[in-house]
């Protein structure tokens, strides 16, 4: 922060990084990459010096070694491990990231970046961005060319009146994060709501957000939280899970409340595998097995918090900001392990914000669809660094 602030270097965090600097840090321009903010991946792009402190440079952190123009960007890696130090041809600093850092000022003396006021503007137009989603209405103008020419008008209303909400994932998100206290220890793991996270959650206490996301583990966020408050078993912890992974893996909830340990778990319902359904749309592939309907094709609404209220969790239904405030701000008060069911309608997570994830498509197939698709990953293979 030090350094940030007296030479004007932008911070981008990864998710294992966020939290180290709190969100309110005015250099800090939040997530870079896949998963990452406009701002922050606008900085990515125009840097001529990536100085890389404990990253390993992953395929969403680099949006699949896209995020940022190798024809003029150098990289400095500064790293325990070896190995991570060789990443996107940088120079290799094998040391404590501290240390390093401390060195490092000694030789930016009398040194500031030409990036001027573009860091405060990019950031202010980030916070503008993320106003707008607090408040998002649920249409299908917000979505994708390629899942808007799929879902169609007829399947979101299917939809909004058998889950009987309104309720857009983002707007939920913002809102809790307004609504917890700020010491809080959020968890999370898989799906789409790393991506909400990382975009959208403001950590304003350092150390106080965690997520998986060396594989996505589908059912971490539950067991996760229980072992984020054996180790802080003075605050309150959240576990943010959407359906697909609760039904994955939810029995330490049950661990929880056999050992008094509350944990408080907020259950993002749009009934499905979202994020793979997702990613099923987007490359041509149409909806293949990912939306919870039954054998006569009707989309299942299933009573979750009657689920956890049979295991002893107190338990709320919210599908508005107001019931959800009302239940997040009650729950604080409880003694026990807590689940809070939101019904979030499908499609109504960020996404985008000038990245790519290279993710394999057919190179054969009858579907033009898929063939478009194919041809558009072509493309942007071009302009990634091939190694």
């Amino acid at each position: 922060m030090k350094l940030a602030e007296k030479h004007n270097i932008p911070l981008v965090e990864t998710q294992a990084g966020k939290s180290t600097v709190e969100s309110t840090f005015p250099k800090n321009l939040g997530g870079v990459g896949i998963l990452g903010t406009m701002a922050a991946n606008k900085a990515a792009r125009q840097a001529d010096l990536v100085i890389g402190v404990g990253t390993r440079y992953t395929d969403f952190t680099t949006s699949s070694k896209t995020a940022f123009d190798f024809e003029r960007t150098k990289f400095l890696n500064i790293n325990v491990s070896r190995l991570q130090t060789y990443k996107l041809d940088g120079f290799q600093v094998v040391a404590d990231a501290k240390v390093a850092l401390e060195n490092l000022e000694a030789l930016l003396v009398g040194y500031e970046t030409e990036y001027g006021e573009m860091l405060v503007d990019w950031k202010a137009e980030w916070l503008s961005e993320r106003t707008r989603l607090s408040t998002v209405t649920f249409s299908r103008e917000n979505f994708k060319p390629e899942i808007k020419d799929q879902f169609s008008q007829q399947v979101l209303n299917e939809y909004s009146d058998a889950l009987k909400t309104e309720l857009a994932q983002s707007t939920a998100m913002i809102a809790i994060n307004d609504t917890v206290d700020p010491e809080s220890v959020v968890v999370g793991s898989a799906g789409s709501l790393p991506g909400d996270l990382q975009r959208l959650w403001h950590s304003s206490v350092p150390n106080t957000y965690h997520l998986e996301y060396g594989f996505s583990c589908m059912g971490y966020e539950i067991a996760g939280t229980l072992g984020a408050k054996l180790a802080h078993p003075d605050r309150e912890v959240y576990a943010m899970v959407g359906d697909g992974s609760f039904l994955m893996l939810h029995s330490e909830l049950i661990t929880a409340i056999q050992y008094n340990h509350k944990i408080n778990i907020l259950l993002f319902d749009n009934s499905g595998f979202g994020c793979i359904n997702n990613l099923q749309m987007e490359n041509g592939s149409g909806t293949y097995f990912c939306e919870f309907r039954t054998h006569d094709n009707q989309i299942m609404n299933i009573d979750y918090a009657k689920v956890a209220e049979g295991y002893g969790a107190k338990t709320y239904r919210a599908n508005t900001v107001d019931e959800l405030k009302a239940a997040l701000e009650d729950a604080k008060k409880q003694t026990a392990s807590t689940l809070i069911e939101m019904k979030v309608l499908p499609k109504t997570m960020t996404d985008g914000y000038d990245s790519w994830w290279n993710v394999g498509v057919a190179e054969v197939s009858e579907r033009k669809s898929i063939q478009r698709a194919y041809e558009a990953r072509q493309e942007k293979l071009k302009k990634a660094k091939q190694y």
